[in-house]
């Protein structure tokens, strides 16, 4: 039986999804063979082949020997150095209270500074007036009123006196930086005579460590599934001459595989320092000679030897009641 009339057209209609398979299956048969040439890509190695390997390359690159002696030699530099900052304190510190008091006042106050102990310590008879931008460039004591003659002028030696602002400028000032300047160098040489108060290690420990982790797995997953192409089985109500043609299915498999792999390296490096200090006092004759520590003992009011009491003269025996009189006639 054939599907043509006389004419060469056809009686039946092709079946809808037939000649598009088959033509789909020519087309796609040449592209499946691989062309030649190409060779298939290299497999990936396992996680657990490759996990020695980079575990010795972190090893090589942590230079722990290298982070042990940097942390011994920066905790010995920080000591020294903490010393090394300390005893030049102290040796400025006795330098500078050695020198004479006009040095010293020179130095260390300034003329700013006496003004405001002048205001701070008589705020009803000197006013200070701060720089104006204008004829005043610089600050300027001034009395509160004119005509004052306060009794504290007898301190600086110019009691009787009208108190005036060249007065406080020209004569009570200088006098003033010398005296904060002998307070303050009293009070330094007295922490000077004391000694200086330096921290000592006495014992400690550094430790260091480092750990390494490496973990490695490999899984791999295949999955399978077949089925009937639903193109394929002949629907209800199509023409009985498909019968004739035979039945024929599609049977469609899948294959999924799913592979994994998995590595993990971790190194944690661990330092730790501990170190017990006491502290201990240095005393001046130990550090400096003894020319230099009299200048400053001389300076430390605290500190001087105390004058010995005055001796005072025998007092003149007394006579007895009755008894003559030394020098006297019988």
């Amino acid at each position: 039986m054939t599907e043509r009339n006389g004419s060469g057209n056809r009686i039946f209609p092709p079946r809808p999804g037939v000649a598009t398979a088959r033509a789909l299956a020519g087309a796609a048969a040449p592209s499946s063979a691989a062309p030649a040439g190409n060779t298939p890509a290299a497999p990936r190695p396992q996680a657990t082949e490759t996990i020695a390997r980079r575990a010795g390359a972190m090893v090589n690159e942590i230079d722990f020997p290298g982070f042990v002696a940097q942390l011994v030699h920066g905790t010995f530099d920080a000591i020294v150095d903490a010393s090394i900052r300390q005893m030049e304190s102290y040796s400025s510190l006795v330098t500078s209270v050695a020198k004479t008091l006009e040095q010293f006042t020179e130095e260390n106050v300034t003329p700013n500074q006496a003004r405001d102990w002048l205001a701070t310590r008589y705020p009803g008879d000197v006013q200070l007036l701060l720089p104006d931008g204008g004829e005043r460039v610089e600050p300027r004591l001034v009395p509160r009123s004119d005509d004052l003659e306060p009794a504290w002028l007898a301190d600086f030696g110019i009691e009787g006196e009208v108190l005036s602002a060249e007065l406080l400028e020209e004569r009570i000032v200088p006098q003033v930086r010398l005296k904060v300047g002998g307070e303050r160098q009293q009070l330094l040489a007295t922490m000077v005579m004391l000694g200086m108060n330096r921290v000592v290690v006495r014992d400690g420990s550094i430790t260091s460590k480092v750990m390494f982790r490496a973990a490695a797995q490999d899984a791999a997953k295949v999955g399978y599934a077949a089925g009937t192409d639903p193109k394929a089985v002949a629907n209800w109500g199509e023409r009985g001459s498909l019968s004739y043609e035979g039945q024929s299915s599609t049977m469609v498999s899948t294959v999924a595989v799913n592979a994994q792999n998995e590595s993990n390296v971790r190194a944690d490096l661990f330092g730790e320092v501990k170190l017990n200090f006491v502290s201990e006092t240095l005393p001046l004759d130990r550090m400096v000679e003894p020319a230099k520590a009299a200048l400053v003992q001389r300076h430390s009011p605290a500190m001087r030897p105390a004058a010995p009491p005055p001796v005072a003269a025998p007092a003149a025996p007394v006579a007895p009641e009755g008894a003559p009189a030394a020098g006297g006639t019988g």
